[in-house]
């Protein structure tokens, strides 16, 4: 695995900015009875005296004291709470994201719009050195194990970040965090120029510490526990293997007991990644870029004016004009460039090394306005061989087929096979409706107005999966295949394509780099977990340092004879469930410390 991937997780240091917990407010002031009683033998003020006499000496003693004794209070009960609820900690590196964000930088792409987080990689930093030597101070890169962010500017980036939504190169000049600062170091055959943005700390996150007391954790859950390798670093990941499960990664999906794993649909939502959100259509479509390319949209006109109507793709809306209100209209997403790949716009920073794997399990989704009286709608996601179609009429009636390869066609699956589909009402034209589609882990779900609408879940075996594998390395991959199909004059909106994690095969590499085999759970090598043991991997599959590279087992844990990947249930420290303060924004037009709260980035972490 990459040595940039640290999954260290730091505590806060003790400033101002890094509270470990909610404080909690104290009890309300009430005035000491011994202090502000009245001394019965001062007269009454008369009317011509000053009525707002000044506090005696007793009575300022009295205040100062309540105020330090609820200030005390209020301290014991957040340390108290820090102690046996809930800890802070700050992530450094990117192995969660984008789900939990280490150091990064903030990058806007000039031609799209897309907001998005690049990664700061914190293992190799820009610091000042003592040379005992001659008795000089050197500055220059260097390893910082520790994975501390030193300083803002410490971390250099390439000259150019690839926008994740319509590929063009950013020049990091240009980042919104302002200046960036520009370094010249010697090399071998000369000089050469490092950039510097600024970098942004990590995620702050809260973690729920005795939670698995009461309540044991649960697949998917993001969890934060002692790395069993040395016993001496948090690190965070998602939990995937529960004890007893027999744990196998196959096609980027995770399988156990020889059963592909499913998804809550919460979780699946808050697991997917960009692909390509029409929303963000870029100013210089059909122009001839720096590099030499030309961007078009990715979503084409199939058979345009076939069926007597017309696709207008050329913007962030996309209409369809025909003028038999009966009229069909296709649109297909084409696979180009990094599309569909497992790439991670976060890592936009990284040399892309891995390997790269077409994404089948996609999730499509747009807000459909249609004007015609027999108005329909379907989308079509998936791979040839796990492909299916859910078609809505005008009349709401709802539909499910899959594509059967051998006769070229779709077949209507048996309502009676599905987990669930529910009634929709009939449709009114020129309404706008949320719909939206998921094709994950051989699961299909679909929206309607944002609801969850219908469900089926065909039985998919690690056996057929490593049959499937077996048949693309004969044959070729499977193109993944996105098809919107429409009846009737209508426009999309927001119309936007997301995938599912895809966990890569690891292999396992020593201190020196040398490769030791397959990862652990990988395809062909399952992974079977005892009583009190757990299997964690990132997000960021191709970036995270998790259970499936491990090359050893901490000395201390010998009494448990773990195998190597595995965490036990005496080093897990408890559940993430909120980001409290994501990286926040700078003072002073972009100087000063980031003291602004990036509110929109809180949330509750799945």
């Amino acid at each position: 695995m990459p040595s940039e991937d640290n999954p260290l997780l730091n505590r806060p240091h003790s400033t101002a900015g890094n509270t470990s917990g909610p404080v909690t407010p104290g009890p309300a002031m009430t005035p000491n009875p011994g202090a502000a009683s009245v001394d019965r033998s001062t007269p009454a003020a008369t009317p011509g005296e000053d009525a707002h006499r000044h506090p005696t000496g007793s009575a300022k003693a009295g205040s100062v004291r309540d105020i330090l004794e609820a200030v005390i209070l209020a301290l014991i009960l957040a340390f108290t709470f820090r102690t046996f609820m809930v800890e802070a900690y700050v992530i450094p590196t990117g192995s969660m994201a984008p789900t939990l964000n280490g150091a990064h930088f903030r990058v806007i792409c000039p031609q799209c719009g897309w907001v998005f987080d690049a990664n700061a990689n914190v293992e190799q930093q820009w610091v000042r050195q003592y040379n005992p030597a001659d008795g000089q101070t050197q500055e220059g890169m260097a390893n910082m194990p520790n994975g501390e962010l030193t300083d803002p500017y410490a971390i250099s980036s390439p000259a150019y970040i690839t926008c994740p939504n319509c590929h063009f190169p950013i020049p990091v000049t240009s980042l919104p965090d302002q200046p960036v600062i520009r370094r010249r170091i010697q090399v071998q055959n000369g000089y050469q120029d490092l950039y510097f943005p600024y970098a942004c700390n990590g995620d702050r996150i809260l973690v729920m510490k005795y939670l698995y007391w009461f309540d044991p954790p649960r697949r998917w859950d993001i969890v934060v526990f002692k790395e069993p390798l040395n016993g001496r670093q948090n690190y965070i990941k998602r939990l995937v293997g529960l004890p007893h499960n027999t744990v196998e990664i196959v096609g980027g999906n995770v399988f156990i007991d020889g059963i592909i794993a499913h998804k809550p649909p919460t979780v699946e939502k808050a697991m997917l990644q960009l692909v390509y959100d029409n929303d963000f259509y870029p100013r210089d479509a059909g122009k001839t870029r720096r590099n030499g390319r030309v961007w078009t949209s990715p979503w084409i006109a199939v058979r345009q004016g076939m069926y007597g109507g017309h696709w207008d793709t050329g913007g962030p809306v996309i209409r369809f004009a025909a003028v038999n209100p009966a009229r069909r209209g296709e649109l297909s997403f084409q696979q180009r460039g990094h599309y569909l790949l497992n790439g991670e716009g976060y890592d936009a920073t990284f040399p892309r090394h891995q390997e790269n794997h077409l994404v089948g399990d996609l999730y499509v989704s747009a807000i459909w306005q249609a004007t015609s009286p027999f108005s329909a709608i379907s989308l079509v996601v998936g791979t040839r061989s796990n492909r299916y179609k859910v078609a809505l009429s005008h009349d709401g009636k709802l539909g499910l087929k899959q594509w059967i390869p051998a006769r070229k066609a779709f077949v209507p699956v048996n309502p009676g096979r599905l987990d669930f589909i529910k009634k929709i009402p009939p449709l009114h034209p020129g309404t706008p409706y949320a719909v939206s589609m998921s094709n994950i882990d051989h699961q299909i779900r679909f929206w309607f107005n944002h609801r969850l609408v219908l469900q089926y879940t065909p039985r998919w075996t690690v056996r057929q999966a490593l049959k499937f594998r077996d048949y693309q390395i004969q044959y070729g991959r499977e193109i993944p295949r996105v098809f919107v199909n429409v009846t009737g004059v209508c426009t999309l909106r927001h119309l936007n394509l997301m995938r599912d994690i895809y966990y890569t095969q690891a292999h396992v590499e020593n201190s020196e780099g040398s490769d030791l085999g397959p990862g652990t759970a990988t395809a062909g090598h399952p992974l079977k977990l005892r009583s009190g043991e757990y299997f964690m991997m990132g997000d960021n599959s191709a970036y995270s340092a998790d259970g499936r590279v491990w090359d050893r087992v901490d000395p201390a844990l010998a009494d448990l004879h773990l195998p190597i990947g595995v965490v036990p249930q005496r080093y897990i420290l408890g559940k993430a469930f909120m980001v409290y303060w994501p990286a926040g924004f700078r003072l002073f037009d972009g100087h000063g410390w980031p003291l602004i709260p990036n509110v929109g980035k809180m949330r509750l972490t799945r």
